[in-house]
């Protein structure tokens, strides 16, 4: 509870009411991220719900009011959003700005060669779950605060002050994500924390898809099973929105513990995104280090 009041003490949240610049955020993260930027001075609407599936999505009448007055509309990229096109041009916004985020980090996973349907839902310009490592984040963060300092210039110092607020509260909370998933293994329903599992030196033993989008077949999931005990890997994740039916079968055939791990934030505010990674750290990582008793430091 402490950490969470010191993070929101920190990127001193406002009420969206006050918000000045009208911004449209594909997901609650991108959102989050441009509240961390941009404080009182913007206001926020969202487009899709975190329980839902990111790769495909239908729009809603709302969503396209709410872009016909934005200033900005911030995408995914990397052929997530591909749903993104139809709120702007819905919009009939001629003065609305669109700010791919996916500019502001490196890609990875970009397949090399031909791609084609049967590698799967494949992404050609990498995968795009890159809010999933914090760094990327602050990343974004720093992007967003030039754009918008090039629409509202008012306002730039408090832009670039907000983005580097929000970096100083991921460094704050960085050894303890990293002494708790540093070196842990896991297997995904999706391909989806390649990012995290990067930037923490984690190893993605296997996934419950065979390729992206593709549901597993018997022969993989027994094939998954019997890697699962080799490698004795301590827990499955997916998010809200796949089966559990995969999940459920590999608890019985190995009594891996499973979870549900959502990949976006349950509000855009900047608190909920780093919550997030407290919850990856709680479902992924080794237990949090209770402080030594008496008896332990005699």
């Amino acid at each position: 509870m402490r950490s969470l009041c010191l993070i929101a003490g920190t990127l001193a949240l406002v009420s969206p009411a006050a918000g000045e610049l009208r911004v449209v955020a594909a997901t609650n993260d991108i959102g989050a991220i441009a509240k961390a930027v941009g404080g009182d001075h913007v206001e926020i609407d969202v487009v899709a719900r975190p329980d839902r599936d990111p790769h495909a999505f239908e729009v809603r009448p709302s969503t396209l009011r709410a872009a016909a007055r934005a200033d900005a509309y911030l995408e995914v990229g990397l052929s997530l959003d591909l749903w993104s096109a139809d709120v702007v041009r819905g919009s009939r916004n001629r003065k609305l700005v669109v700010i791919d985020c996916s500019q502001a980090i490196e890609p990875r996973d970009v397949p090399v060669g031909k791609v084609d349907a049967s590698m799967g839902d494949i992404h050609p310009d990498g995968n795009p779950h890159y809010w999933l490592n914090p760094r990327n984040g602050a990343a974004v963060a720093r992007f967003l605060a030039g754009r918008f300092a090039a629409i509202d210039s008012e306002h730039a110092a408090d832009y670039d002050g907000g983005a580097q607020r929000f970096a100083a509260a991921i460094n704050e909370r960085w050894a303890v994500w990293e002494s708790r998933l540093a070196d842990r293994s896991f297997v995904e329903h999706h391909r989806t924390w390649v990012y995290l599992a990067a930037v923490f030196g984690m190893e993605i033993v296997g996934r419950v898809e065979p390729q992206p989008g593709i549901p597993p077949s018997a022969r993989h999931l027994a094939d998954l099973s019997e890697l699962i005990r080799e490698r004795s890997v301590p827990v499955v994740v997916r998010d809200a929105y796949h089966s559990e039916v995969a999940l459920e079968f590999l608890a019985r055939e190995t009594g891996v513990r499973t979870a549900v791990l959502p990949s976006s934030c349950d509000e855009p505010d900047p608190a909920a995104y780093l919550a997030m990674f407290d919850r990856a750290a709680a479902v992924l990582g080794r237990p949090a280090r209770e402080p030594a008793t008496e008896e332990q430091v005699r």
